[in-house]
């Protein structure tokens, strides 16, 4: 699970490091910065999934990529090229075999677990360069190790690390006798955003040497493929879906398209997921039941049908907020569990009493499928939904310290952000300014009216 999130001169950001929890939610204004920390961990994953170790950053515009940032000026904060880009992670994860130092840590299946904690910044200098790369894990007062590249000039890094991990670097003479150094420069080729050159190794002291990069490196890959994203412009519904044959076991587009093919692939086996996905369009109270029906060519159109009041209807022919929110339900149950879930207004076109029960499915899904979800929102209902639960204590999951909420705000010297703190009683101890629009204000104002036209009108007789 993602632990911490910091951005430096990252498009609005001039500085972010916050918290995160198994639900963590992101509200503000309009162009406050919300979607920037999205992007952010999706520039990441594009990057991961390029494969291509030379490779700086990805970012996108490509036909498998999630997000389009353009260039590095475009990515920059106020477009300043001479600024610096940066970016850390923290993450829990499982001690690996090649941490091995003390007796606790010999058994890689049964150890603990430990933080890692990555971090990255760029510059441009006619092109992307890495100007830091560093790593670093922490398990208790055993165990920590870190291991830092700073930048001296091309092609060359001054490296330094932890008296706990051995460094070995490639020797020109081998009868040289090379001792460790800390820190100590040595050429090497060049970087990304994650992935440290093959001649920085790490070994433990009595057991002999083993390549870093799988350890380090390997860890944040997998951190960056367990990460999901669905838009908030899903695909418009259709009367009818052609399905390729294609089996789907989750729902992996940005705009949700593939979520007919997961449906109609668990529709052709054993119906779980379908059967799952309808049950939850009950509980939002959109639909009395989903239904998968072939159409036309066997085994090759279909129609998607829902039942309204005892009348089953296409799915183009409802409201529009039900195609909506399909391939978010369809998402959180068909994720593999572990899943960095990214959602972008999951409410959207939804009635508050649905937007609300959508808090309970946020719920569901983090504490049964150990789903980790950050979400951007503007729902008041969900809020609402969540104090509510945290206040019953139902679920018992439902506690301050699985919920984090953040209130983003623009600002002159970059977008600010604070932490919406809430208590166990459901209660909300430091209410941003117009967190959730400015609704007493509003009521306020009316009454003053009010009072003031009924004077107008008994005077005027």
């Amino acid at each position: 699970m993602l632990r911490r999130i910091g951005l430096s001169n990252f498009k609005c950001w001039k500085a972010l490091d916050i918290e995160l929890a198994p639900i963590t939610l992101l509200f503000g204004v309009n162009s406050s910065g919300k979607t920037a920390i999205l992007q952010s961990l999706l520039m990441l994953k594009q990057t991961v999934a390029s494969r291509d170790p030379s490779q700086h950053l990805n970012f996108g515009g490509g036909p498998r990529d999630h997000v389009d940032l353009g260039s590095y000026q475009d990515l920059v904060l106020e477009h300043d090229q001479d600024q610096p880009i940066g970016m850390n992670l923290a993450w829990d994860t499982k001690v690996n075999s090649v941490f091995k130092s003390r007796s606790a840590y010999r058994n890689p299946r049964h150890g603990p677990s430990i933080t890692l904690e990555h971090s990255v910044s760029w510059r441009w200098e006619n092109d992307i360069v890495v100007d830091h790369l560093g790593y670093s894990a922490c398990g208790d007062e055993e165990f920590n190790c870190f291991i830092q590249l700073e930048r001296l000039g091309p092609e060359s890094y001054r490296v330094a690390h932890s008296d706990s991990l051995h460094i070995m670097y490639p020797i020109v003479d081998e009868d040289a006798v090379v001792e460790e150094l800390n820190p100590v420069s040595l050429p090497i080729s060049p970087i990304n955003c994650y992935f440290l050159p093959l001649n920085v190794r790490l070994g433990d002291i009595t057991d002999g040497n083993q390549n870093l990069e799988p350890q380090f490196s390997g860890s944040f890959e997998n951190i960056a493929d367990k990460i999901r994203y669905l838009g908030p412009l899903r695909q418009y519904p259709r009367r009818f879906y052609q399905w390729t044959g294609q089996r789907k076991t989750e729902v992996a587009e940005p705009d949700g398209s593939d979520t007919f093919a997961a449906l109609v692939s668990s529709a052709r086996d054993d119906g779980r997921l379908k059967d799952v996905v309808a049950a939850w369009l009950q509980k939002l109270d959109l639909t009395q039941d989903l239904t998968i029906k072939e159409a036309g060519s066997p085994g090759r159109f279909y129609e998607v049908l829902v039942k309204i009041d005892d009348v089953e209807s296409a799915l183009l022919d409802v409201g529009f907020g039900l195609s909506q929110v399909l391939p978010v339900i369809t998402m959180l149950m068909s994720a593999p569990e572990k899943s960095i879930i990214l959602l972008e207004q999951p409410e959207l076109h939804l009635h508050p009493n649905a937007q609300a029960a959508l808090a309970d499915l946020l719920l569901e899904v983090a504490e049964k499928r150990n789903l980790q979800l950050i979400v951007e929102s503007h729902s008041e209902h969900i809020v609402r939904r969540l104090q509510r639960r945290v206040a019953e204590a139902s679920p018992a999951f439902a506690k301050p310290e699985n919920i984090k909420m953040y209130y983003c705000q623009p600002g002159e010297d970059g977008a600010t952000i604070d932490k919406v703190d809430i208590d166990r009683f459901g209660q909300i101890s430091n209410w941003p300014e117009k967190f959730m629009g400015d609704i007493s204000g509003d009521l306020h104002t009316m009454a003053k009216a009010a009072i003031r036209r009924r004077r107008k009108e008994l005077v005027s007789g």
